[in-house]
């Protein structure tokens, strides 16, 4: 596990953070040129088809998977788990409001923001090796995806991502991009393609697909970015490796009173032999 922090300019609400975009961010540019560039392998035609596929569920089956519980196999909430300390076998990374066990081949990276200094979000970026059939006579494809996990506080009642997520799609398409909501691992899945600039100044758009989950009094929020966002095959080894990590996300909620939409704070792991590193955005 590697350990880095970064630069982000960001907003503690759970609105703008979601739809603020983190792919000029140095952690996002080592990820495959599928993801982000027009003229690749995976057209920005192709993933828009893929996008109106998914998009315009009823208002009724909105509702319905609203309804039903997602968090089963995770994440879990800090009392539905007996031990939290770090092991050999699942080694946990304390963040404070979320504790994180790490993944084999994965790197953890903090994104602060510039007007307070604090962490806005922690990031995993994930390589996934993707093994050929036998018979293909090919070498093993490395494959790069990115969680980028944010907690916050929400009513008692639930309900936060349903109020949410319109808005969230709504300024998708205002930047000039696409949303859609179809069903995802934990009910409603919003998938985007934003505009963007590529590190090498061409014009392509960024997809990204977000997944929430909804605790005692808490939303966990992942977008999912790089190779796992534009998988849709859900027995798929890299988007399997990214869901593994969602799942295993706690939640710290804590006790003290918080404005629903509003981040719960992140803390510098003690845990963790980190590799810093600074970079400006």
């Amino acid at each position: 596990m590697i350990f880095k922090r970064g630069r982000k300019r960001g907003s503690d609400s759970a609105v703008e953070e979601s739809t603020e975009e983190s792919t000029d961010d140095a952690s996002l540019d080592e990820l495959d040129d599928e993801a982000t560039e027009p003229e690749s392998e995976t057209s920005t035609e192709e993933l828009e088809g893929e996008d109106r596929e998914s998009a315009d569920l009823e208002g009724a089956e909105l509702a319905a998977l609203d309804e039903l519980d997602w968090r089963t196999s995770g994440p879990y909430d800090i009392g539905e788990v007996s031990d939290i300390e770090s092991t050999e076998e699942s080694p946990r990374i304390d963040l404070g409001s979320l504790i994180l066990t790490a993944v084999s081949g994965s790197e953890l990276r903090l994104q602060v923001a510039e007007e307070t200094g604090e962490i806005a979000s922690a990031m995993l970026v994930i390589e996934t090796i993707v093994e050929p059939p036998a018979s293909a006579n090919q070498k093993p494809q490395a494959y790069s995806s990115a969680l980028e996990l944010g907690a916050y506080a929400a009513p008692r009642s639930g309900g936060l991502w349903a109020e949410l997520r319109d808005e969230i799609a709504h300024n998708a398409t205002e930047a000039g991009g696409t949303a859609s909501l179809g069903e995802g691992p934990f009910g409603i899945e919003l998938r985007r393609l934003i505009p963007v600039t590529t590190p090498d100044g061409e014009e392509g758009y960024q997809p990204s697909r977000m997944w929430v989950a909804e605790g005692p009094r808490w939303l966990l929020r992942g977008i999912v970015y790089g190779q796992a966002a534009i998988e849709d095959d859900a027995d798929s080894p890299i988007v399997a490796d990214v869901l593994s990590a969602f799942r295993q996300v706690i939640v710290r909620r804590g006790d003290e009173a918080m404005a629903p939409g509003d981040l719960l704070p992140l803390t510098m792991p003690s845990n963790v032999s980190a590799e810093s590193e600074e970079s400006e955005t």
